[in-house]
Formats: structure tokens, C-alpha cells, sequence
């Protein structure tokens, strides 16, 4: 597809960086519908690929959501995957699921976690490694990785609330908005040889198609019908009205996101700004009480800061993981190579597979290159 199928040749000349109203005015409509258009083709192509979660995440999730739950098949399944098994690990470590003592074996993170948390958990995990990533829009990325799971927490919370099954709600919340990834996963691969669209031209393209690209990806990984048929309409009041009632739970989730500072910033014309006549609509057909003070919008605050020091921990694990080997000292820098000194995670064992010891070398390897 050529450029000048992506891009009109100039944006409007009325259009000014400043001045919001000129901007929406001249909202280069036929850029939006030529890029759009293209997006939808390549969706659609038989030949795209979309983007590979682990098949052990996948299983995982599989076997969480069975009412025979096998705990020590769960654990023989991440041992498959030592750098999914590591983040799990890190996870059931952080503000969010911590406990007295550090957990140091996969099995007792696994029961620390719960058999059915496990399965969302692996299914973020395996999202923040493998979806969430575009060096060409990195700054929004993590607005999405953030927003997305603030969403599913609030999700898991409202439906709950509401007295719905929440089986699937925190699993719609975290992928209502996959689809902006995709599209971003795209457009970051044509940023190589094209210029970057106009901010105004890509909020619009993301709102108008994220919603179907979501469900598209969905299906293809195979997860339950439930959560594609929300996810494919979770904005606008189509949301509450026509949609199943899952649909009101994240259009709510989003709506508070919104609220409370956890958005995928599109700017001002964008479908993930706060809509209060939505917000008042989803909360009455919920039958929830969210006025400000209320039981439910404490709990919904306190959920919120659990998300983001749970966040700021994995942030800033990350950034020690991170660090160039540079910086260190020369001396450091080769006691570092000729004498390696494994830190404390590196003892990590299951106690369902001690005899594995090619699993365990592998697991440690991968640990200390995660927290050394």
C-alpha cells in the first residue's frame, strides 16, 4: 500500500498545533477514512499475523477457568516457560498479592496468587511481554499497558458488585483496548519508511477501529465468545443499551479510568475521555452506587492504588534489570564476569519438580538476568 493511500498530502491550512477548535475543524477527514480503510484491509488479509502470546499462558488460562482446577499441572506447565514462570514469580511478590515472607518456590507463588487469579495474571504477564511493545510509540504503549490493567482490576471489582459472574470480567477489561496495541504495532512498522500521522488523524483512526481489530484478536487466540462479543462494543451508549451486560461493566471501568487519571490519553475528541452521561447510564443498570464517598467508590480508589504501586514496583524493577553494565566500576566490572554471584532468587525451585535440574538451570539463568 502506498504512502499517499495512508497520509493526505498536507492537513488543513486553518489547522493550528495550539489552538484545539481549528484542529477539530480541520480534522483531515479523508486521511481518516484512507488510513482506516487500510488498517480494516490488512485486519483482514488472510496473510496477518497477530501478534503470539506464549501457548502456555494460553493453556494456563485454559486450565484456571475449570472447576477442576490441578495445581501441580499448573506449576508443570510454567516450568515450561522460565521467563513467564519468573515474572509469575515476581508478580505474587508485589504490592498487590505480597504476603509476610518473599516467595521463593513457583508452587507457593501459585497458591499465593489463587488457581483462578493465575490465569489472568499469566494472560497479562504474557500481554505486557509480548503485545504491548512499538519502539515508534512507546509513550503510549504504557499509557495502554496502564490503563488496561486498572481496567480489568475495576472490572473484576464492579462485577462482583453488581452480583454478576465476574468469570470473564477482568479478562474483558484487559482486552477491550488490545486492539489499540495492534494498530499501533502497524503503524509503528510503516513509521520506518512513512511519516507519522497527525495526532488528531490517529486518535480518530484508533477510535473508530480498535473496538473490531479487539474482537478480531480475540478470536484468534481462541478466548471464550463472551469476552469477544464486549469487547467489540464497550464505548458509547450501544455499550449499555444493546451490548450484553458485561459491556456495562467496562464501559463503567473505563469511564472511572477516565475519571481518575488512568486513560490512554487520544486527546479531546478521543472515545476514552470521560462520558458522564455513559458513566450515570452503566452505573444505573448495574444498580451501583459510585457517588463520590460512596462504599463502592472507596473500594474503586483503593483498587486504583493498588494498581499503581503495584506498577511503580514492576517499573522500577525493571529499571534496575535495565541498567548498562558501564556504569559499574572496572574492578566490579570483571569480579562481575570471572565470579558471578548469584542473587537470592536464583534459588528459586518447585517443589513439585526438584528433579528437573536442566529446568532449574534455565530458571535460574533467566532470573538473574531479571533481577541481577
Amino acid at each position: 500500500m502506498s504512502s499517499g493511500e495512508w497520509h493526505a498530502s498536507a492537513p488543513s491550512a486553518g489547522g493550528k498545533s495550539g489552538d484545539a477548535g481549528a484542529n477539530e475543524s480541520a480534522m483531515p477527514l479523508a486521511s481518516v477514512l484512507r488510513v482506516s480503510g487500510g488498517l480494516r484491509a490488512i485486519f483482514g488479509s488472510p496473510g496477518y499475523k497477530p501478534p503470539m502470546l506464549p501457548s502456555v499462558a494460553l493453556e494456563i488460562h485454559d486450565l484456571s477457568c475449570r472447576p477442576d482446577i490441578d495445581t501441580e499441572k499448573l506449576v508443570a506447565l510454567l516450568e515450561r516457560d522460565p521467563m513467564l514462570a519468573a515474572h509469575v514469580l515476581r508478580v505474587a511478590n508485589s504490592p498487590m498479592f505480597r504476603g509476610r515472607d518473599a516467595e521463593t518456590s513457583l508452587r507457593s507463588a501459585v497458591l499465593r496468587l489463587g488457581l483462578k487469579n493465575l490465569g489472568e495474571v499469566v494472560f497479562e504477564i504474557a500481554l505486557h511481554m509480548r503485545v504491548f511493545r512499538s519502539a515508534e510509540y512507546s509513550g503510549m504503549m504504557e499509557e495502554l499497558r496502564r490503563h488496561s490493567t486498572a481496567c480489568a482490576n475495576l472490572c473484576r471489582l464492579l462485577a462482583a458488585s453488581a452480583g454478576l459472574d465476574s468469570e470473564h470480567a477482568f479478562l474483558c477489561g484487559l482486552l477491550h483496548d488490545i486492539g489499540i496495541a495492534a494498530v499501533l504495532i502497524v503503524l509503528g512498522e510503516r513509521r520506518k519508511s512513512e511519516a507519522a500521522l497527525e495526532p488528531l488523524v490517529l486518535a480518530e483512526v484508533l477510535s473508530q477501529v480498535h473496538e473490531d481489530v479487539s474482537a478480531m484478536l480475540v478470536r484468534q487466540w481462541k478466548l471464550p465468545d463472551e469476552v469477544a462479543e464486549v469487547v467489540v462494543c464497550h464505548h458509547g451508549m450501544a455499550a449499555v443499551e444493546k451490548a450484553p451486560l458485561l459491556s456495562s461493566v467496562v464501559a463503567l471501568a473505563d469511564a472511572l479510568t477516565a475519571r481518575f487519571k488512568f486513560a490512554v490519553d487520544l486527546g479531546p475528541r478521543s472515545s476514552e475521555s470521560f462520558d458522564g452521561d455513559l458513566f450515570q447510564a452503566a452505573s444505573t443498570k448495574l444498580r451501583l452506587d459510585l457517588a463520590p464517598g460512596s462504599t463502592l467508590e472507596k473500594e474503586v480508589r483503593r483498587t486504583l492504588a493498588h494498581v499503581d504501586e503495584a506498577l511503580k514496583h514492576k517499573g522500577a524493577v525493571e529499571a534496575d534489570e535495565q541498567a548498562p553494565s558501564a556504569k559499574l566500576p572496572k574492578a566490579a566490572k570483571k569480579r562481575s564476569v570471572s565470579h558471578p554471584v548469584p542473587p537470592p532468587t536464583s534459588k528459586v525451585t518447585s517443589a513439585a519438580r526438584k528433579g528437573q535440574s536442566s529446568w532449574l538451570g534455565r530458571l535460574g539463568r533467566a532470573l538473574r538476568r531479571l533481577f541481577s
